[in-house]
């Protein structure tokens, strides 16, 4: 087994990560929503605005989460620098 301690983290590589990721699962339950929505209504141009404002709400989603997500990379920098990192037990598969 190997100790490791976390001390920091990339703030850019959480950004990309939670940018791909956020707008990934964003658009996914955009349309997933928008779908629905689009069924409830009788009119064609409701459903296609309803799979449109999935989507667009989808990538404003992913872009907040990446904010946040850097920001909390940011804070966990400052933190671990205080109170010395994160302890991690690593084992070897065999």
């Amino acid at each position: 087994m190997w100790n490791y301690k976390l001390r920091k983290v990339s703030v850019l590589s959480v950004f990309k990560f939670a940018l791909i990721y956020g707008i990934v699962i964003g658009i996914i339950f955009g349309l997933i929503a928008g779908l629905f929505g689009g069924f409830v209504s009788s009119s064609f141009a409701t459903f296609g605005t309803g799979v449109l404002g999935g989507i667009l709400g989808g990538i404003v989603y992913g872009i907040i989460f990446s904010i946040v997500s850097a920001f909390g990379a940011w804070l966990f920098n400052i933190i671990s620098g205080w109170i010395d990192g994160i302890d991690i037990l690593m084992e070897k598969k065999e």
